[in-house]
């Protein structure tokens, strides 16, 4: 089956059902392949019933009257949040689009003037129709027929998803992979060059989403890199190694950021990472402990200074910070600039300089857009 950023196109529909209210999947097929014991799989980490039919006939047993059944069309890749607010509306229904557009896109003409949209609920009480219909006849599109033929409500879903690839038929590999890029680059992030660790990770994980995804081991393994520059980090300032321990500490910073990165991947298109972002408070610490650490003196003179710049780093996320300001608040870049400052000079007066330079475009005013 077609692969999108390291799950099937079915496993995408799984994620979607899900996203509606599902609690079951019925899969038409053998359900032998591969790909069938994934997808059982992916369903019940999800917390759903999963169940194979081979026939039309064997669905009527597998849906009760009074439960509603959500159809999608094979190969569809399901990611538009209105088709999701529509199909989780109170009431059965049927998505259609536009005839042209529709047809083109590969999903199948209704009349002159629509055509479906390749998914829809219908009641169970309807299944029974299916018995009077040819046993090896496709589900999707007999139940298609028998809700044309009730009149199931409809709900038309705007053409521009299709044109955006929200909505769309994967019909092979190839048209898997042209749809894998674009969808790495909308799901991944957009935060500009003034963000430079995560401009940078955004950029790694677009380009090589596709086969991180595919490596299940990737994000853990992001994770205990990062853990491990941060614990080698505060050894390193343990035992007075200000500047390696502000280097380690700068580069645990893209790392996170790259398994935030990839964590947003693993949920698109609805779901949320919740709060991972936290793991970036983690680096305000380390470098607060190593601040610490690496200042030689009474207690106050070396806390002050840390403390200081934590207290900056903070103040400045709080606020839309002006442009010329934003690199600041990556916590790399204040890491990098200490342990190249501290080549030169006392640990003490890098994390000063640093210091002094987020309080400073904190306070800064904002340079107005032009019109």
């Amino acid at each position: 089956m077609p692969t999108i950023a390291g799950k099937t196109v079915a496993e995408r529909q799984l994620l979607f059902a899900k996203a509606c209210g599902c609690e079951g999947v019925i899969a038409f097929g053998g359900g032998v392949s591969s790909a069938a014991v994934a997808l059982r799989h992916a369903a019940e980490r999800e917390g759903m019933r999963f169940q194979v039919i081979s026939s039309a006939h064997a669905l009527p047993g597998a849906i009760a009257d009074g439960d509603s059944l959500l159809v999608m069309q094979p190969g569809m890749l399901p990611e538009s949040r209105q088709a999701l607010d529509l199909l989780r509306a109170e009431g059965d229904r049927m998505l259609v689009v536009s005839a042209g557009p529709g047809t083109t896109a590969g999903f199948e003409r209704i009349d002159l003037d629509r055509a479906s949209a390749g998914a829809m609920t219908v009641p169970g009480k309807w299944l029974g129709r299916l018995i009077s219909l040819p046993e090896d006849a496709a589900p999707h599109a007999a139940l298609l027929r028998i809700a044309l033929q009730m009149r199931l409500p409809e709900a038309r879903l705007d053409d521009a998803m299709l044109d955006d690839g929200q909505w769309l038929v994967v019909h092979d590999a190839a048209a898997a992979e042209r749809r894998e890029a674009t969808w790495l680059r909308s799901h991944v992030g957009a935060s500009p060059p003034t963000s430079p660790s995560r401009w940078l990770a955004e950029r790694v994980v677009g380009r090589a989403g596709g086969w991180l995804m595919d490596r299940p081991f990737t994000r853990p393994a992001l994770l205990a890199l990062s853990a491990l520059l941060l614990g080698g980090s505060v050894a390193a300032a343990w035992s007075d190694l200000p500047v390696p321990a502000f280097a380690l500490a700068a580069l645990a910073v893209p790392a996170i950021e790259s398994f935030l990165a990839l964590s947003r991947l693993a949920v698109a298109p609805f779901g949320r990472i919740g709060r991972l972002p936290w793991l970036r408070r983690l680096v305000d610490i380390v470098l607060l402990v190593i601040g610490v650490l690496a200042i030689d003196g009474l207690w106050y003179r070396t806390v002050f200074p840390p403390l200081m710049l934590a207290a900056g780093l903070l103040a400045l996320d709080r606020d839309d910070a002006p442009t010329y300001a934003r690199p600041l608040r990556d916590r790399a870049v204040i890491a990098g600039l200490v342990a190249l400052v501290s080549t030169v000079a006392p640990p003490e007066a890098a994390i000063m300089l640093a210091a002094t330079l987020v309080l400073v475009a904190r306070l800064l005013p904002r340079i107005p857009a032009e019109e």
